[in-house]
């Protein structure tokens, strides 16, 4: 099997570098881009937000620099503007009172129809395209796949904060996505004439505009022939975040395998993913995660290991073994985003300290003197 290319999007927050509150600078920063960016810089819902999308890679090598040139060049950008940029779900601190909708006609239809779930959808996700040209394979792909969605969502959880409250959440984030009609795990389809009934069905009720507006966890984009995987929390750490699009990446190779020998795999229970999904984004990686083919609890760190045993053969293929099972392990020995972020809190919820550690480990591995100089 060739190894598939991938690509890789990170939604960040722009935030004051003191108090940790959201700013509604993403014009500004954009304004003040310069160097050499190979990821495409765009606005996103809220002018506090600002998104990157990474060109097409072969390599994690190659993923792995475009997210560091972008992370220094934005965060230069940020610090000219009196900002930081910070890469975490959700924000700590009170949700602004402003409207800071980016005034686009895509957003301008969202927040109309959406109202209120529009106005305070100030989270921060990391999305992961593995190269998927045949959309009839990449639909069994993604039937398939719904099994890890909640062991993706527990190891990138890095939300536990909102609107001034420690929210008891790994993953608030997915939480308040889940609100939303068109997001949380895709169901199950028959066929890929199964799939394309439902999209049209979608759209003739008025439920959305085009294809383009299903935000399932796992979905089948319409213009670009990939797979895209938009499960997890943005994570703190460039390593990180290659770790995991070579872990998806895997997944993708592996369900291939198993389906030119043959594997079967039962559909999963869409209520039981659900709540499955949910326990992910509630304890993480703290507690038990359920295995929704099996269907039983499993420790955390027993259910990853069988994951990354049953992809090891492609890792090794592709060369990334080292780095995700390096990943697990750091997984395992330090926990996630989420328990790192109470961790700088404390007891006392120092909200303000938790987004500047956010803000210094989102430079983790990047020349914040080069930022400051440029």
């Amino acid at each position: 099997m060739d190894i598939p290319a991938v690509g890789v999007e990170e939604e960040y927050q722009l935030v004051d570098p003191n108090s940790g509150a959201m700013r509604a600078d993403c014009k500004r920063v954009m304004r003040r881009l310069n160097g050499k960016v190979t990821a495409e810089i765009q606005h996103e819902l809220h002018l506090s937000q600002i998104e990157m999308a990474s060109p097409i890679c072969h390599t994690l090598d190659e993923a792995q620099q475009s997210l560091v040139d972008t992370r220094q060049a934005l965060s230069r950008a940020a610090m000219q503007t009196g900002a930081a940029l910070s890469a975490a779900g959700t924000n700590p601190l009170p949700l602004p009172h402003t409207d800071d909708i980016t005034p686009k006609e895509r957003y301008n239809r969202m927040t109309q129809q959406y109202q209120q779930l529009a106005r305070d959808l100030f989270i921060f996700g990391c999305h992961v395209h593995v190269s998927m040209p045949d959309r009839v394979l990449g639909l069994e792909v993604m039937n398939r796949a719904r099994r890890w969605l909640p062991a993706l969502l527990a190891i990138t959880a890095n939300s536990p904060f909102w609107d001034g409250h420690d929210t008891g959440y790994a993953s608030y984030r997915r939480e308040l996505w889940a609100q939303w009609p068109m997001a949380g795990p895709p169901p199950h389809f028959q066929s890929y004439a199964d799939y394309q009934e439902t999209i049209a069905d979608l759209i003739q009720v008025g439920a959305i505009a085009d294809e383009s507006f299903i935000y399932w966890d796992v979905r089948l984009p319409e213009k670009i022939p990939t797979i895209e995987f938009r499960v997890a929390d943005v994570m703190l750490h460039v390593e990180d975040v290659v770790a995991y699009v070579g872990l998806i990446r895997a997944i993708v190779m592996q369900t291939q395998v198993d389906m030119d020998d043959r594997v079967t795999q039962e559909p999963i229970c869409n209520q039981l993913l659900r709540h499955a999904m949910w326990q992910a984004a509630r304890y993480g990686v703290s507690e038990k995660l359920i295995d929704p083919v099996e269907k039983k609890p499993l420790d955390a760190h027993r259910l990853l290991g069988r994951l990354f045993d049953w992809c090891a053969p492609v890792l090794k293929q592709s060369g990334d073994v080292d780095r995700v099972e390096s990943f697990l392990h750091r997984l395992s020995q330090h926990g996630n985003g989420a328990m790192k972020q109470r961790e700088w809190a404390g007891n006392s919820l120092d909200f303000s300290e938790a987004v500047r550690c956010c803000v210094r480990e989102t430079a983790h591995g990047i020349s914040l003197a080069d930022c400051s100089s440029q």
